[in-house]
């Protein structure tokens, strides 16, 4: 399925701390099922991502990784659509909710859509 964005000047950053020599693959490829099996350290075959415009979880996960953080800008009304519906609450620190989103396999094609950025570590 090919997503239209829409024509919307407001974005919606998640952020994903990937495992060690994962970083280019996932930039140049996109996320792809194979990288997310049903299997440890993926036990749900879902790819788990920081929340909305908040970081600090995938910070915390980088700290082991050590790739940096890979950031992924999505159109609102596309996030809203397509994502939003998996936003979960992950825990509370500094006095505030952080939210996770954890994205199933089936909405990889949609996902890949959207660019995806590597900040240095």
């Amino acid at each position: 399925m090919r997503v239209e964005p829409l024509k919307s000047a407001k974005t919606v950053t998640i952020y994903k701390a990937p495992q060690q020599g994962k970083s280019q693959k996932l930039i140049k490829e996109g996320f792809q099922t194979d990288d997310f099996p049903y299997a440890p350290p993926y036990f749900d075959g879902n790819c788990y991502f920081a929340g909305p415009n908040d970081r600090s979880i995938a910070e915390e996960f980088n700290q082991s990784y050590g790739e940096g953080i890979l950031e992924v800008i999505i159109d609102q009304g596309s996030y809203d659509q397509y994502f939003k519906p998996y936003e979960y609450r992950y825990d509370e620190k500094d006095n505030r909710e952080r939210i996770e989103v954890v994205i199933p396999q089936n909405l990889f094609s949609i996902l890949n859509q959207f660019p995806r950025v590597l900040k240095p570590k």
